[in-house]
């Protein structure tokens, strides 16, 4: 057709830019993120507030662009309220590499006569089941045609399946004894409704967040998604933490004392954010004015 593509998007401001200056400023912040490596462990939870800084920062620099029209700013609304739900998932979700890990190692049966499994093998179930699953998901979303969720939704049903899965290994961990292993399927059967949760939220987010934003601040929202999940990480390892292991432990004056203490945890955590969302969702829907294109 003659279109000349990879061009800058239309309403984009004008701006100077020297290259020598540019070299320097990109030196300069990679020696600080060098440097961050070799911090001393007392100044590395001040990072934390850097996450925050950096999230307030993009708010404030797009909702104060006056080119922004009343819809395009709701869109942005709705990708702010919705990577801020996603804290509450992967904080949950990524104790798959801390706590639950010890678990499957310390507090699960794993051996079958014959034939020990390794710790390692159950990092590998979230691979494997989305590799299952995602064609399933992928068929039914298109089978359910016009009564498919909208992607709020989707985003609560991945929220709730998480909680769900935490209910579940809730249940095969209750009131057992010290020392006692518990069968490998609580643990199989979390990892597999904890993917479902995934396959319902994570694509789902990364596609509305292309879908709501506009063309000039695409990859800076992009940013606000996986600041996201930077802060879900850092609040999965104060979580992971927190694990009862032969201590009591406590979270917001939540004190736990055994495996069932801590997995309810997130059974509250996860559940009360998937009915907050559920509950947000037509609110959402008519913010994101899909019928507008």
């Amino acid at each position: 057709s003659g279109k000349v593509l990879g061009l800058t998007p239309a309403g984009t401001a004008k701006a100077w830019v020297n290259p020598i200056l540019v070299s320097i400023g990109l030196a300069l912040f990679s020696g600080l993120a060098i440097g961050l490596l070799y911090l001393d462990a007392k100044v590395v939870p001040y990072l934390t507030y850097l996450l925050i800084a950096a999230t307030l920062y993009i708010a404030f620099v797009i909702f104060s662009d006056k080119t922004l029209n009343f819809i395009e700013k709701q869109r942005i609304s709705v990708i702010f309220i919705v990577a801020f739900f996603v804290i509450f998932f992967w904080s949950a979700f990524e104790q798959a590499g801390a706590s639950l890990t010890f678990f499957a190692a310390e507090q699960t049966q794993r051996d079958l006569g014959f034939f020990t499994v390794p710790t390692s093998w159950f990092q590998s179930l979230n691979s494997v089941f989305v590799v299952v699953f995602a064609p399933v998901f992928a068929w039914l979303w298109l089978k359910m045609g016009k009564k498919e969720p909208s992607s709020p939704t989707k985003m609560a049903i991945g929220l709730f399946l998480l909680a769900l899965g935490y209910l579940w290994i809730s249940v095969g961990v209750k009131d057992v004894g010290t020392g006692i292993k518990v069968s490998m399927i609580w643990l199989i059967g979390m990892y597999a409704l904890h993917t479902w949760g995934e396959l319902c939220l994570s694509p789902i987010g990364l596609s509305l967040v292309n879908k709501l934003a506009p063309f000039k601040y695409a990859s800076l929202l992009m940013a606000v998604w996986f600041l996201a999940n930077a802060a879900a990480n850092k609040l999965a390892g104060v979580l992971s933490a927190l694990y009862p292991d032969g201590k009591t432990t406590s979270f917001l004056g939540y004190e736990m004392s055994n495996n069932y203490d801590f997995f309810m945890l997130f059974v509250g955590m996860a559940g009360i954010a998937s009915l907050i969302l559920f509950a947000l969702t037509k609110k959402l829907q008519s913010m994101m004015h899909i019928d507008k294109e």
